[in-house]
């Protein structure tokens, strides 16, 4: 079947709505008190430093109306492009509210994801402001309440540019109209605040007389559009009251608008005198009637904002997180832009109830990762434009299984042992069995092997092994068997690594670059290995050998393997510098002073490796002061940092690397503070610390506390908290500063923590579903310390549920 293309920029109900509105207000005539709150506003247009004004009043006052004049007098002239936003029937949600103001806004958009929509709006339409060819732009947004609490209003107006003006109106007294200052991100200081008079009902037209005095089918039919959202279709009216509307019209006319085949209030004010009139039973069963109708009609596009107004328990939201839901939306004109606005709505919900219960945590991942793949679904050739313009293909795989298998591996590795983590390893291992490619589905299984323990962990490591011999490439399937050489069990890696070395030796590349991988082997390969690196060609020779002597740490091997690297030096590669420095630590004093005297021959990285020898010459007692004094500033701070560990006098070194920072450049400091970090904070002294960068932003203290919490256990829970109070506060647009704290989730205190996944939920449910899994920026694979830490095990093996379930919905 084929679908008509999605379009966000004024869909017909919306389009519909507006021009109803404009209609209703714009033929009403202005009361003396209506014409004063109009000069009023008219003044505030020439004020410069008042970009925002609020119009409030108790109903029936004519907010809109007033409104609508300004924007009709505004339109007159050539100052301003005046825009009139009336919320009212159809234009209760976010989407829609977002709809029209595309619409007005960004006339040239083909439609777009709410989130991308509002950054749009923001940043170029508001922030930024008219370019100097185009006139002012005023923005009238009325009855604001009416959306309340279905539109959580999100900062779009807390910075607009200036010549820009907003105008809201809303029900109420002066508290009120303070009191949505926050809401719609209106500086206090900045906005002007008018209070409009109560005036009479216009007769006929006062509700509670015609309440009074109707019948039972009437009364039945406005209690039925005082609780609707949208304008109701005539079929809908007739099929909720089981009776046709024309009896049920008759004497409310006044009330009701019919525009189309629909039927709605005339006004707001209106709306809402007779909704404060139902009793809760005449509420509910109005509200059931709707709901009872189709549900690819009035319950897809609106059951979720009644269960909102009727703050229901959060599994009534997951039947909006379905296949069916979704096939629902489908079939409408806003396609999968509407089922992706209650998705947002969804997560929103399961996210604020993780202070209550575990299981929200499944629901929000859930939500998270259906967004993202329809995201994919909707992947466009043309990459400039912009996602939610293209029909939904889900006929072409996503085809993630690697995702998969590395999403559930992290979750699981994140679990305590029991009959849940094991069932989470069994998914991400028939995952990682479905991975086509051989190199990847060897890293998989290399993950798993990692993650167990006992025979499973050979198990897993052979079919990783298994895997990698399938490489075409010689050097690489020879490399990949010695990183394997240390899963297996020592007899078997044993053979395996010598069949490498056997490989490397005969040509199949550079026996010299075993070194990379050998180094960590387990003590008993290391020790067969040894007569096989002594047979090889020098100067590999020199390189396993020394990679080997570091596993080993043995004194004898350790001489042996530093003296074929002083015989076979390689004064074209700077890189031998790091095979001299991963044996500094087993070195005796000559033999350390021997290696600083190497050092010249590695150009710029000689400063590296006599950094690294300081520390290992103090701990054996040589101050190793002739060293330090050749070093430029940075690395000699940086070396005796290191040294802490080994001084006697550490509170005497600590002063020295303190005076040193402290005659540093603010930005140079800064730089130095990651260099000692590690060896300064281990002492426990993080204050000292941050008196370095006092002077320095927000952001970077951030980074810094961050830093400092990984390397200062004792002082880790409150860095850790003043990091990711700093974080939040510096705003959701940039994930990866939470991401960053993530490691440290643990020390992360409950609202802070339910604040930061809320974040980075919505920020992974913006992206391709791969990337969501387990790519680059926010994913499971990176939350899955910040599940564990909030939802315990239950929250991780409820999101590992969720990505094998929302993978079988979208394969």
């Amino acid at each position: 079947m084929t679908r008509p293309r999605p379009r966000i920029p004024a869909p017909a109900p919306i389009e519909r709505a507006s021009r109803c509105a404009w209609r209703e207000a714009s033929r009403a005539k202005l009361d003396p008190g209506e014409q004063g709150a109009l000069a009023a506003l008219s003044r505030w247009i020439e004020e410069p430093d008042r970009p925002y004004a609020i119009l409030h009043g108790r109903h029936p006052s004519r907010r809109a109306v007033v409104a609508a004049h300004l924007v009709r007098a505004q339109q007159e002239g050539t100052a301003y492009a005046a825009h009139l936003v009336p919320i009212g029937p159809d234009l209760k949600l976010e989407r829609d509210i977002l709809a029209l103001l595309t619409s007005r806004l960004l006339a040239g958009c083909g439609g777009g994801p709410p989130r991308w929509l509002r950054m749009r709006i923001a940043k170029e339409h508001l922030r930024v402001g008219p370019t100097d060819d185009d006139p002012s732009l005023l923005l009238a947004i009325t009855d604001v309440e009416e959306a309340e609490p279905l539109v959580s209003w999100p900062g779009l107006f807390a910075a607009v540019g200036p010549r820009v003006k907003v105008l809201a109106t809303v029900e109420g007294d002066d508290a009120a109209a303070h009191a949505w200052l926050q809401r719609l991100g209106f500086d206090p200081a900045r906005t002007r605040i008018h209070p409009l008079p109560v005036r009479p009902w216009p007769a006929p037209g006062d509700p509670t007389k015609l309440l009074a005095t109707t019948g039972a089918a009437s009364a039945e039919l406005l209690g039925l559009l005082s609780v609707a959202y949208g304008r109701l279709r005539e079929d809908e009216i007739a099929t909720a009251l089981g009776a046709p509307i024309e009896s049920a019209l008759a004497g409310i006319e006044p009330l009701v608008t019919a525009i189309e085949g629909t039927y709605a209030f005339r006004s707001n004010a209106a709306r809402r005198e007779v909704e404060e009139r139902l009793d809760r039973d005449a509420r509910d069963a109005s509200i059931r009637r709707l709901l009872s109708l189709p549900p690819d009609e009035y319950p897809c596009a609106y059951a979720r904002a009644h269960l909102e107004q009727a703050a229901a328990p959060l599994q009534a939201f997951a039947a909006l997180v379905t296949e069916e839901h979704l096939a629902r939306w489908m079939a409408r004109p806003e396609a999968y832009l509407g089922f992706v606005a209650d998705l947002e709505r969804v997560r929103r919900h399961a996210v604020e109830a993780l202070a209550s219960g575990h299981e929200a945590a499944a629901l929000a991942v859930r939500a998270a990762l259906v967004e993202a793949s329809v995201n994919s679904c909707a992947r466009r050739e043309d990459h400039d434009a912009p996602v939610g313009v293209e029909l939904i293909d889900r006929e072409k795989r996503i085809a993630d299984e690697r995702d998969q298998a590395r999403a559930l591996i992290a979750l699981g590795s994140a679990m305590t042992a029991g009959p849940a983590r094991a069932e989470v390893l069994a998914w991400a291992e028939d995952a990682t069995r479905r991975i086509p490619e051989a190199d990847f589905r060897g890293d998989a299984f290399l993950s798993l092997a990692e993650i167990v323990g006992g025979e499973a962990r050979y198990a897993f490591a052979r079919e990783a092994l298994a895997a990698f011999r399938t490489t075409e490439n010689a050097e690489d399937r020879a490399h990949q068997m010695l990183f394997m050489a240390k899963e297996l069990p020592p007899e078997e890696g044993i053979t395996v690594a010598r069949e490498a070395f056997r490989s490397l030796r005969d040509g199949a590349g550079d026996p010299g670059r075993a070194e990379i991988f050998v180094s960590d082997f387990p003590r008993a390969v290391a020790e067969a290995l040894w007569p096989d690196a002594e047979a090889l060609p020098a100067p590999a020779r020199a390189q396993v050998l020394a990679a080997l002597a570091r596993a080993l740490g043995d004194p004898e091997r350790v001489r042996t393997a530093f003296a074929a690297l002083e015989q076979h030096p390689d004064p074209y590669n700077l890189d031998q510098h790091w095979r001299v420095t991963q044996l500094v630590p087993f070195l005796d004093a000559s033999e350390a002073r021997r290696a600083a005297a190497l050092a010249p021959q590695f150009g710029e990285r000689a400063a590296e490796l006599v950094e690294e020898l300081i520390p290992r010459l103090i701990a054996l007692g040589d101050p190793a002061e002739d060293l330090l004094e050749a070093l430029p500033e940075a690395s000699r701070v940086r070396a005796l940092a290191r040294s802490l560990p080994f001084a006697a006098e550490p509170a005497r070194l600590r002063a020295r690397i303190d005076e040193v920072v402290r005659k540093a450049e603010p930005l140079e400091r800064y730089g130095l503070f990651f260099d000692v970090g590690p060896w300064f904070a281990a002492t426990g002294d993080s204050d000292a610390m941050l008196a370095w960068i006092a002077t320095l932003s927000d952001a970077h203290h951030q980074v810094a506390l961050g830093f400092l919490a990984r390397h200062d256990p004792a002082h880790a829970p409150e860095l850790t908290r003043r990091a990711l109070s700093l974080a939040l506060r510096l705003g959701a647009g940039e994930p990866d500063r939470l991401l960053e704290l993530l490691p440290l989730a643990r020390h992360f205190p409950a609202e802070g923590a339910i604040a930061a996944i809320g974040l980075l939920l919505d920020a992974l449910a913006g992206d391709y579903r791969d990337a969501a899994l387990a790519g680059d920026g926010v994913s499971l694979v990176k939350l899955a310390p910040l599940i564990a830490a909030i939802a315990g095990d239950d929250g991780l093996s409820g999101a590992a549920r969720e990505v094998v379930q929302v993978a079988a919905w979208f394969p």
